[in-house]
């Protein structure tokens, strides 16, 4: 059995409809999409974690019983033959942080990586962050260098509802201390 047929009697038997159906729906739902791609997040994790020799157990999503109160994640992990486990929460980037934080505009990426520095791997804490932060994004999205801003169409659908009462060329001259435009 290919993967495509796997898939179509995937979706035949759990949601009783076609691919096409499914996958309109799935078009249709963001809060279905951050699920499907949480689990994504969470299975390529698990698999990289085993690659490298850990024993990875999953912690249940609906716990029967009282829960540990520091056990909230994913997983459990430890080096295999080790005794300590230790608990994991996996989270995707391209997850609802993405657009909260507008991680695809250069300033708030660099930001949020200045915000967070110090769980952030690749960052040497003893020396200058912001362009240790630089040369990565040079190194890693060179594309995002010269990106434009972007804006949510939340965003557009306000400020058009509401623009500004003054015009650039307005505010360029008032910013210069003059009186005419």
């Amino acid at each position: 059995m290919t993967i495509f047929q796997k898939l179509e009697t995937f979706v035949l038997k759990t949601f009783k409809t076609t691919l096409e159906v499914f996958l309109t729906a799935l078009k249709m739902s963001p809060n279905a999409q951050g699920y499907v791609n949480g689990s994504i997040t969470e299975l390529l994790l698990k698999q990289h974690l085993e690659s490298l020799n850990y024993e990875v157990k999953r912690i249940r999503e609906k716990w029967e019983g009282k829960k540990h109160t520091n056990h909230h994640g994913d997983f459990y992990f430890r080096k295999n033959g080790a005794s300590d486990w230790f608990v994991l929460e996996a989270k995707g980037v391209k997850s609802n942080t993405e657009d909260w934080n507008k991680l695809y505009n250069l300033p708030k990426l660099i930001k949020i990586l200045f915000d967070y520095h110090e769980i952030v791997h690749w960052i040497d804490k003893d020396k200058e962050i912001e362009p240790q932060i630089n040369e990565w994004i040079k190194k890693n999205l060179p594309e995002l260098l010269t990106a434009p801003i972007l804006y949510s169409y939340e965003e557009i659908h306000d400020y058009l509802k509401n623009p500004p009462k003054r015009n650039a060329k307005t505010v360029r001259y008032a910013k210069a201390g003059c009186l005419q435009p």
